[in-house]
């Protein structure tokens, strides 16, 4: 029997038909253009970090929004960069109403990290240390976050600034 070395492996037809099917697939993916232009980037998100705007950019965004934003966000929760401050931090929630979504300071309190380790609804769980770090450093708001009492139709307006 012939001894198996990666050189023969690789000189192998079935090795050659994987390699040239990613080629393929590859190549294509350039959007509808004839190839991939010199200027083409592709966006790879920071690693995350344990403050909002890195939780809402690794998490939030890209595995939580595509239920919880719209009209009808799900559980009545929107996640989107505009909204998920709000509907997280010291809002009760839904589910279990005894405990707010974010508690800032109590991450054992907090619904969301119970909903992360039960369900996690595809965030990884290697993510939760940092959503606890964030919780317990008192969940700070991002420079993306909308803080609590603005106006989202007028971006400066203050609610009940002429109110004392």
């Amino acid at each position: 029997m012939p001894k198996w070395t990666h050189r023969r492996c690789l000189a192998m037809p079935h090795w050659r038909l994987p390699v040239s099917t990613i080629l393929l697939v590859l190549t294509s993916c350039s959007g509808g253009q004839t190839g991939m232009s010199a200027d083409s980037t592709m966006t790879i998100p920071p690693p995350l970090t344990a403050d909002f705007d890195s939780i809402q950019t690794n998490i939030f965004t890209p595995i939580c929004a595509g239920c919880h934003s719209g009209p009808n966000p799900a559980a009545d929760l929107n996640l989107d960069a505009a909204h998920s401050y709000n509907d997280l931090v010291n809002v009760p929630s839904t589910e279990e109403p005894m405990l707010d979504r974010v508690k800032p300071g109590d991450p054992a309190d907090s619904f969301l990290l119970i909903h992360l380790k039960n369900d996690g609804d595809g965030a990884p769980a290697s993510d939760i240390p940092f959503v606890v770090q964030w919780i317990t450093d008192g969940a700070l708001p991002g420079s993306s976050s909308m803080p609590m009492g603005v106006e989202s139709n007028t971006g400066d307006a203050l609610q009940g600034s002429s109110q004392h």
